[in-house]
């Protein structure tokens, strides 16, 4: 596909929509760079479905704009927008053949009979559709239709597409595959991707950057590996990373980090701890779950729920008191009323003073 389209920019201005008396999304403000991967994530009714849907001209905005390409399109139908869009349903024609749905959109267009057949072609070598071309959808696997679900998207050759959470219906196996894939096809066509997902794991393994949404707001835009090492807030702190992170109390320390107060959370991640018996952190073990090369661990610390990664080959039973420690590069620590992550030097040290 030699002339395919570079990416273009896609701007959101202190978004507002208001369904009745529910706030959808709150003066919302987003940068999405051309050619970029950007990850739209969150809870279900965060708001990332709406956005994306304002985004493709399916829905209005009670205010703010949208900027396309430097180009303001908030009053722009979906066809004036220049996009393309695969949804969680895959919507295909049941009697039209695999090539009949992959070029409907430009054949409708009007586009020529030779140019349709030329970017048939292209498209179906690159999402490995040639052997399928005549069959009809029903004789396709899961995988199959969504990759031609994929190829109508891509065939028109439009610098922006929008996806809504559109590995949903496969299984884990497939999920697995059509992530490479999907990654693979927006870095070789170079298109700019706005991909909607409740599930963490799409985010950070395919985006360049991650959007996470909380209620109409954005809690954090980052690299993944900057949202998993660096969470902004203590909702990222939670939601990213599988076990979630730790929020402990000052009081889960002993007496060492002296009159904190109350709204200071430490955050810990299960994998980075580790037993010492001169670990800072008592902990009294209430279940555990063999997972084979690692244990999770349920834990009680200062009368706060934990939970601790520890080696397989370690056997644990409900009752034991375990002593835990951890590298202080691998404590966070938040404010729970200003909702924020404290990069405070003076707490920095005395944490590292506890932890060594």
């Amino acid at each position: 596909m030699a002339d395919t389209k570079g990416g273009q920019s896609v701007v959101l201005e202190n978004l507002r929509k208001v369904w009745g008396q529910t706030v959808s999304l709150d003066n919302l403000s987003l940068e999405i760079p051309a050619g970029s991967f950007t990850a739209v994530l969150g809870p279900s009714g965060c708001g990332k479905s709406t956005t994306l849907r304002i985004i493709a001209g399916l829905e209005p905005v009670n205010a703010g704009r949208v900027l396309i390409g430097g180009r303001d399109v908030t009053q722009k139908s979906p066809a004036q927008r220049g996009l393309s869009m695969v949804f969680q349903s895959y919507a295909l024609f049941p009697h039209l053949t695999v090539a009949e749905n992959i070029v409907f959109g430009l054949k409708v267009a009007g586009l020529p009979r030779r140019e349709r057949a030329s970017r048939l072609a292209d498209v179906a070598d690159l999402l490995e559709l040639s052997p399928y071309l005549h069959r009809k959808p029903a004789a396709l696997s899961g995988g199959q239709q969504q990759r031609v679900a994929l190829g109508r998207a891509v065939i028109s050759r439009r610098p922006i597409c929008l996806m809504d959470e559109p590995l949903s219906n496969l299984d884990a196996r497939l999920r697995d595959e059509m992530r490479r894939e999907i990654r693979r096809l927006q870095q070789a066509l170079g298109f700019t991707m706005v991909y909607v997902t409740h599930d963490q794991t799409e985010a950070i393994t395919m985006a360049d950057h991650v959007v996470l949404m909380n209620q109409g707001r954005i809690e954090q835009v980052a690299a993944p590996q900057e949202i998993y090492q660096a969470p902004a807030t203590p909702f990222v702190a939670r939601f990213i990373g599988t076990p979630p992170m730790n929020l402990l109390p000052a009081a889960a320390f002993g007496t060492a980090l002296g009159q904190a107060p109350d709204s200071l959370r430490i955050g810990v991640r299960p994998e980075v701890l580790f037993e010492d018996p001169q670990g800072q952190i008592e902990a009294r073990v209430q279940a555990v779950e063999f997972l084979g090369s690692d244990t999770l661990v349920e834990l009680t610390c200062a009368g706060t729920p934990m939970l601790a990664k520890l080696p397989g080959a370690r056997r644990f039973a409900p009752g034991d008191l375990l002593r835990l420690a951890v590298a202080p590069a691998d404590l966070h620590a938040f404010d729970l009323i200003e909702n924020r992550r404290l990069e405070d030097p003076t707490l920095a040290a005395r944490l590292a003073e506890v932890m060594t």
